[in-house]
């Protein structure tokens, strides 16, 4: 799994071959035949992983956690012994007894439009699984202070296997803050630069401003012209007192791209 900014609590089921189309967008349920009635109940399909780092201090990370409930999943063939999910994102598939516990959870800590599988097994080998896309956005906020100089690097890269789709969108959100002098210590203004670079290195948008001792002053920035990699958000005093940097980044996906949730009725 990469390593980039981590954010996502959703919960997903699929639904049985009775209402076969219902388990993804591919429909691909109903040229099933086999013995196993597949009935997985979910709550959401969709998440955001939330972030937060302040200069020397352990980041603080919130995934979004999935839960699969294949309690009403049966097989003419015998008892369901194993039930699995693969979360779409490079780790191991996940394997349970129905018998012990008919749910299954798994927490997305990375971003992007993950097609998860979900399938069960019964005791005569019969297996049969299905597919589910969910949307997995990231916030990741990051504060530095008392500075002069503060970059902030962030992933755009979506961390499912087939690198697809891109996101839709970055917004970034920077605020500065002039820190007040004192009567021994007096404040000045503070000349502040921004600068947002893609992976490419190419600079995508900037801005400049005075702020006043004690004021603060917020730039932000929106780009549809997303690129997997590593973007840098710069912020520089060229002349001034020291700041306080906080920084503000959103990835989003295409909203819809993710199937309809299905949660239980009883």
């Amino acid at each position: 799994m990469k390593t980039n900014f981590r954010l996502f609590a959703v919960t997903l089921t699929l639904l049985s071959a009775s209402l076969a189309g219902c388990f993804g967008g591919d429909d691909e349920d109903e040229g099933y035949s086999g013995p196993i009635d597949l009935v997985v109940y979910y709550e959401s399909t969709s998440g955001m992983i939330e972030s937060s780092r302040t200069t020397g201090q352990p980041d603080q990370i919130t995934g979004v956690t999935l839960s699969f409930d294949f309690a009403d999943t049966t097989s003419k063939d015998g008892n369901i012994t194993k039930i699995t999910l693969d979360p779409d994102d490079g780790s191991d598939v996940i394997e349970g007894n129905p018998d012990d516990n008919a749910v299954l959870s798994y927490e997305w800590l990375t971003h992007g439009v993950f097609e998860i599988n979900v399938g069960a097994e019964d005791a005569e080998g019969n297996s049969h699984e299905v597919e589910i896309v969910i949307r997995i956005d990231m916030r990741a906020e990051w504060t530095e202070l008392n500075t002069n100089s503060a970059s902030m690097s962030f992933d755009a890269t979506p961390d499912c296997e087939d690198g697809q789709p891109l996101a839709e969108s970055i917004v970034v959100i920077s605020t500065v803050t002039n820190l007040e002098g004192t009567f021994w210590d007096p404040g000045e203004n503070s000349d502040v630069t921004w600068k947002l670079q893609n992976p490419e290195e190419v600079e995508i948008s900037s801005g400049d401003g005075t702020i006043a001792d004690g004021g603060s002053e917020t730039w932000e920035h929106s780009t549809e012209d997303v690129i997997e990699g590593f973007w840098t958000m710069d912020v520089e005093v060229t002349s001034g007192d020291s700041v306080n940097v906080e920084n503000d980044v959103t990835i989003l996906y295409p909203e819809g791209s993710e199937d309809s949730p299905n949660p239980r009725t009883e």
